[in-house]
């Protein structure tokens, strides 16, 4: 549920009692009695100063600073007007003067496009540099993304009183971007109220139906827990383990998207009712998860050891769930007094930290933010930054492991050249094969918790560039496409163009049609908005798609009579491919075995070696639905070690 935030004192007239909320703040946080906080409460408009004080109430329990906080309480006064740039110094001082400077530059625009249509370049190009300036800034000073993070739930607090669509947009934002931004740096206490809050007004019906669930039987829920903490604290300490044991708060974003995620109703989700378990020391972790498992049935599915296997973010805890004695299932969490601060705090959690410890652990923290900068700029700005900022920092992981042990964390839905990738940049260009628990697997395959993997290494040193095409999904993180991205645009143009004109004339045979004229290039060309003459080169480096091309193709002037071309609309039927390679062992099973994962049923096969040479050429029949289909299985026929040439 969205977190009842703390009341501001009040006058006589309603209005907020800045001197007594200073006092109580004081009181609270003595290090922030500075004389730059008091000049910035004292400069306070009635109109802004409720929002102010909550945002500084919010920020303060965060470990902030007095320089963020006086910054804090004078954002709104700036954002209006009513407080001038050349004011700031002589009333805040320079550093938290930089500081409210720094938030301010990221408010000048949205961060999003406000409608469905598409933008135009530069409206594109505008959002992006929103984006890349924010990270900037951000990676050059943390406490700029806690600020901002923080005056993101304010907004959201009181967007109710806005127009729809300026709440929803508010909403769209925190969703896509700054909830994801939260959670990366670690800081719970924001990221759920950003989603809790941006969900109610994106899915009002469907919050409030939850919300209605979870307060219907909120005193019973209440009372059943409270005799569980009781139960569990007096468990472990006859154990000789001394615990803090409280019920968890119930956040509306996390059960709906664990309801569309798992496909389950409410009453299925685990952590409706929950508990959380604070020990003295990492071993008492899991002293306390063995005694709660020998006491009730645990669900093994929901079982995730955060604190052998982090997140990304630092995140560690002991995740379970258990049947208890009712028949209900309640969900545990189990971690150390450290990785809760750890858990609610993230890159805040280190600024009181004195040495390298905290500064490094902060450090971590934040180069995620750089990594994003830098596959932007090495994927040449093609990327939605935006989107990638949104899939980098999810915290849905998957933890598979190297032939030798080490553990390896990815997104989900990552695939095995994404895993070589994440290993190493040249292991990810001369992967050509891959065992998966000691199988043989596909590169497109997606990875699942667990996995050990091994990656095969082929003679060649560089990426195919059927890698990039996003039909065939081969890679799915931003890390793995960037690496590859960079490989093929610091080819030189002759390169690239050869690269390019390869991959269109291997599809183009595939698919029975003529190499393109010089006036079907050009024709191309316009039709892909490219530059004349560098049809081929930015086919080579990825900037076009071969299935973008071939799509413009069929749809401009759909070739009659060419053999073998299936339309999309047409039944399944049967199509051939023709496969040339280096005659070896094993060549006709490295073939059906792709037809197999591509789910394509072989209705007849033939194969030859063709006199006086090593080469082989083996012909399969399958059946087959349209030319993407056709395409897709030619494209993973080259990938094969020693083939040279696939045709109808």
């Amino acid at each position: 549920m969205v977190k009842v935030r703390n009341a501001i004192p009040e006058l006589d007239d309603g209005s907020p009692d800045v001197e007594l909320w200073l006092e109580r703040l004081f009181t609270r946080y003595p290090q922030l009695a500075t004389k730059s906080v008091r000049r910035a409460a004292g400069v306070l408009s009635p109109i802004n100063a409720l929002g102010a004080l909550e945002l500084v109430d919010l920020i303060s329990e965060l470990n902030l600073d007095d320089q963020a906080v006086a910054a804090a309480l004078v954002y709104r006064e700036v954002r209006t007007g009513r407080l001038t740039t050349a004011e700031l110094p002589s009333l805040l001082g320079e550093g938290a003067t930089e500081l409210l400077l720094a938030v301010n530059s990221l408010a000048s625009a949205s961060l999003l496009e406000m409608s469905n249509s598409r933008l135009q370049d530069h409206e594109h190009q505008s959002q992006v540099e929103n984006i890349k300036r924010m990270l900037i800034a951000m990676v050059d000073d943390p406490r700029v993304a806690v600020v901002k993070l923080a005056e993101r739930v304010i907004a959201l607090r009181r967007a109710k009183m806005l127009a729809k669509t300026h709440r929803e947009r508010i909403a769209n934002e925190a969703l896509a971007i700054f909830a994801p931004l939260a959670g990366r740096l670690g800081i719970g206490q924001l990221k759920w109220e950003l989603e809790d809050l941006a969900f109610r007004y994106t899915h009002e019906d469907t919050y409030m139906e939850i919300a209605a669930k979870l307060n219907g039987k909120r005193s019973d829920r209440e009372r059943q827990v409270r005799h569980l903490e009781d139960r569990i604290r007096g468990i472990l300490h006859s154990h000789g383990v001394e615990s803090e044991v409280v019920g968890r708060a119930k956040h509306i974003f996390s059960i709906y998207r664990k309801m569309q995620f798992k496909s389950v109703s409410f009453e299925q989700v685990y952590d409706v009712r929950a508990i959380r378990v604070i020990v003295p020391t990492f071993a008492e972790c899991y002293a306390s998860l063995g005694i709660i498992h020998n006491l009730w049935a645990h669900v093994p599915a929901e079982f995730d050891d955060y604190i052998g296997n982090p997140k990304e973010n630092g995140y560690q805890s002991i995740h379970t769930a258990v049947t208890m004695d009712d028949g209900a299932t309640l969900e545990v969490q189990i971690r150390t007094q450290d990785m809760h601060r750890e858990a609610e705090l993230g890159v805040c959690a280190h600024w009181s930290y004195k040495g390298e410890e905290g500064e490094g652990k902060s450090a971590i923290k934040m180069e995620w933010l750089r990594q994003v900068l830098e596959w932007h700029e090495e994927l040449g700005g093609s990327e939605n930054l935006s989107t990638l900022l949104q899939n980098r920092a999810s915290d849905d992981r998957i933890y598979v492991s190297t032939p030798k042990g080490h553990v390896l964390d990815l997104p989900r839905q990552a695939t095995a050249l994404d895993f070589a990738y994440r290993v190493h940049t040249d292991v990810g260009h001369g992967c050509r094969g891959v065992l998966i628990n000691g199988q043989t697997g596909s590169l497109d395959q997606t990875l699942q918790n667990s996995q050990q993997v091994e990656i095969i290494r082929g003679d060649e040193s560089g990426p195919r560039r059927e890698w990039l095409e996003k039909g065939l999904d081969f890679v799915k993180t931003d890390r793995a496409r960037a690496k590859i991205v960079a490989y093929f645009r610091s080819l030189d143009t002759s390169d690239k163009r050869a690269v390019g004109e390869d991959l269109f004339l291997q599809a183009a045979a595939m698919l029975g049609l003529a190499p393109l004229s010089g006036e079907g290039v050009v024709e191309l060309e316009e039709a892909l908005g490219c530059p004349a003459g560098k049809f081929y080169e930015r086919l080579g480096d990825g900037q076009i798609g071969v299935f973008e091309v071939i799509t413009i193709l069929f749809e401009g002037r759909q070739p009659d009579g060419q053999p073998g071309l299936l339309d999309e609309t047409e039944e399944k039927g049967r199509a051939t491919c023709s496969i040339r390679a280096r005659n070896r062992d094993g060549l006709l099973h490295d073939i059906t075995q792709i037809v197999s994962q591509l789910e394509l049923p072989i209705t007849a096969t033939t194969g030859k070696v063709v006199a006086d040479t090593d080469e082989a050429v083996i012909t399969i029949e399958t059946k087959i639905f349209g030319w993407r289909q056709r395409l897709k299985l030619a494209c993973h026929l080259r990938l094969i070690p020693g083939v040279i040439a696939v045709g109808p």
